[in-house]
């Protein structure tokens, strides 16, 4: 057949929906990082589909995989940079150190004998060795990541066997937190452009924010890559009438201080330096009686040192007010405040606000002002570098990405100026130390108003709902979407695609999809659920521009669960929205066996997660497939790529 018929279009879009999935698993296993893993599943599908018809396309798949995994290089594709995902639990920390340190070929014999369930025979067939060969290896590595195993805390039944242990522990790692930049159907129409040398590029960070003008940028919406001059990738953009499964993850950590995962494994780490210590820096530096009397002020509710055991690390004056940051330690507890007010106040006129995630080593950022015009203040150790991006952007092809401008630092001090919305700033701050990623993260904002100014928009449903959405919800979606993109939430001329009740055992919630356009001219959609213990994001997707809203299909998970507080009715529940035409939801296990048939009467419907649900088929009355969509992952970090902290 020819490499665009039709018969073999339908057969590869049919593979890469059905294997995907587990071969994102097998990935992140063979890499230790979400990003590069997708990227080495791209390439492999894309290996795959040059040799369509194969034989064999998923052990066509695997062995690209390895191969692919031994070459240095493979996150050269990435587009967004930002600490890799955190591969492990807590729990399972030692057992990520430990599969990275296996030799590739053992760690993959590995992962394919243990996680995957392979024989001998399809191992050493993936690996091109003999069944003995491919079997010995396996061994071996499962016999050195056995004693890494920790039991699971949160798991009442234990497994019997140390082989179970292990297969449970890999199976924790390869199906960590965190959402991918493709859902299936973006996954296959990348392939085509990767076959047809049609992606677009960005060669370095120096030329990011030119392209992002241009709204050509390489997408995701959970990158990850350590490295501060990242290359393109591929479009995270939503296919017409789907949700992408990747979406903004929330709650995800930094991960260890060690080289990223595509690096090489004798890469020095990067260098640690006392950022939050004295002497003190800033405009108001050389002012002892100033710097005295703040050592001296009052820090509020936080109990602080003594006096002499206090250290100003910075004072200055900047054209949105003034600021001095104090730190000590009480108890073996680093801690500190900084001191804001007026430009030009005294020190016992200042107010304390306490930084998030301050440690010794960690730089800060505060922005002092607006709404509207600000100032941006960012402490880190003298001679690192500081790049400041403005907001998220999205453009017209749903591509999403953060272009970041270096800035002026004196003493490793920069204040810069800058703007915030209302309800806060978009702005991401990044450190690089010797040419390696040492911080990326949002900025505290004291955000002292006595309200908004502006009302936010009421919006009109687009479908049917189901009963007067919690405007809690509403207002929280509204917001979660334009802060990141620099804008007020009028400016995204929203609408509420859907909503739907949440029938939680502590009392009836809402659930609330809404749809914004970016200024890129790309469509936002996000799915919120709360009620009245507050409002959280299930996850957020950026289709092209172009795409009707009417026909836009949403297949979320919401996870409300929290911990240590379950009950029963509580925990992750299926969101699916679709067009009216859709008359049912069909939920797919991983062999496509149907776990439910949802009606869509309403205009949607909220269900409790079926056990094993993959996919979501939508049909019309007739029963015709209408869209299919993977159930997304709830969210492990707030949209926005801001970055997560420190790299260490």
């Amino acid at each position: 057949m020819a490499d665009d018929g039709l018969p073999d279009d339908v057969g590869f879009a049919r593979f890469v929906t059905d294997h995907r999935p587990g071969l994102l698993r097998t990935a992140l296993l063979l890499t230790g990082d979400r990003a590069t893993a997708e990227e080495l599943v791209q390439r492999a599908l894309t290996r795959t589909r040059r040799a369509w018809p194969a034989p064999d396309p998923l052990t066509t798949a695997r062995r690209a995989l390895v191969t692919g995994a031994g070459r240095r290089g493979v996150g050269s594709e990435q587009v967004i940079e930002e600490l890799p995902d955190p591969l492990a639990p807590a729990v399972d920390e030692e057992l990520a150190r430990a599969l990275r340190e296996l030799p590739l070929r053992t760690r993959a014999a590995t992962v394919f004998r243990v996680a995957d369930g392979l024989d001998p025979a399809a191992v050493g067939a993936v690996l091109g060795v003999p069944a003995a060969a491919a079997d010995a290896a396996a061994a071996e590595g499962a016999e050195r990541l056995r004693p890494a195993v920790r039991p699971d805390p949160y798991r009442r039944a234990q497994p019997a066997t140390e082989e179970q242990r292990l297969h449970d522990g890999l199976a924790r790692l390869s199906g960590a937190p965190g959402g991918w930049r493709l859902d299936a159907a973006q996954a296959v129409a990348d392939v085509g452009h990767r076959r047809t040398g049609l992606r677009r590029r960005v060669l370095a960070a120096a030329t990011v924010a030119a392209v992002l003008l241009a709204g050509a940028v390489g997408a995701l919406t959970r990158p990850a890559s350590d490295r501060p001059d990242p290359a393109a990738g591929p479009s995270a953009a939503a296919s017409a009438g789907a949700e992408p499964s990747g979406g903004t993850s929330s709650g995800a950590g930094p991960s260890g201080a060690g080289p990223s995962a595509g690096a090489p494994a004798d890469e020095p780490s990067v260098r640690t330096a006392p950022v939050l210590t004295g002497p003190a820096r800033g405009s108001l530096a050389d002012d002892p009686a100033f710097l005295a009397a703040v050592q001296r002020a009052d820090w509020g509710g936080l109990a602080a040192p003594p006096v002499a055991d206090r250290t100003v690390v910075f004072a200055g004056d900047t054209p949105s007010g003034r600021a001095a940051l104090v730190v000590g330690t009480v108890d073996e507890d680093f801690r500190g405040t900084w001191l804001i007010g007026p430009t030009g106040a005294s020190a016992d006129a200042l107010v304390p606000q306490f930084p998030r995630g301050l440690g010794r080593s960690r730089p800060v950022a505060l922005l002092l002002g607006g709404p509207g015009a600000a100032s941006l203040v960012v402490v880190t150790a003298p001679g690192d570098t500081i790049e400041v991006s403005d907001r998220l952007r999205v453009g017209p092809r749903g591509t999403v990405g953060r272009g970041y401008t270096p800035v002026e630092a004196v003493e490793g001090v920069a204040v810069v100026p800058a703007t915030t919305t209302e309800d806060g700033p978009a702005l991401s701050v990044r450190v690089t130390r010797e040419g390696r990623l040492v911080h990326r993260s949002a900025v505290d904002w004291p955000g002292d108003r006595p309200g908004r100014s502006t009302p936010l928009p009421e919006l009109d449903p687009v479908r049917p709902v189901d009963g007067e959405p919690d405007a809690r919800v509403v207002a929280a979606a509204l917001v979660g979407l334009a802060v990141p993109l620099g804008v007020e939430p009028a400016e995204l001329q929203p609408e509420l695609l859907w909503s739907g009740t949440l029938p939680q055992s502590r009392g009836p919630g809402t659930v609330a999809v809404v749809v914004g356009r970016s200024p890129g001219g790309a469509l936002v959609v996000t799915t919120w659920v709360g009620g009245v213990g507050g409002a959280l994001a299930c996850g957020t997707a950026t289709p092209p521009g172009p795409t009707p809203v009417a026909s836009l299909t949403v297949v979320r998970t919401c996870t409300v669960e929290r911990p240590g507080r379950a009950q029963p009715g509580d925990g992750s529940w299926l969101v699916v929205t679709a067009p009216p035409a859709a008359a049912a939801a069909l939920v797919l296990g991983p062999t496509d066996r149907v776990l439910a048939q949802l009606p869509l009467t309403g205009g949607g419907t909220v269900v409790a997660l079926p056990e094993g649900a993959r996919t979501v088929r939508t049909v019309d009355a007739a029963g015709q497939l209408l869209a299919q969509a993977p159930v997304a992952p709830m969210a492990s970090e707030p949209f926005g790529d801001f970055g997560s902290g420190p790299q260490g």
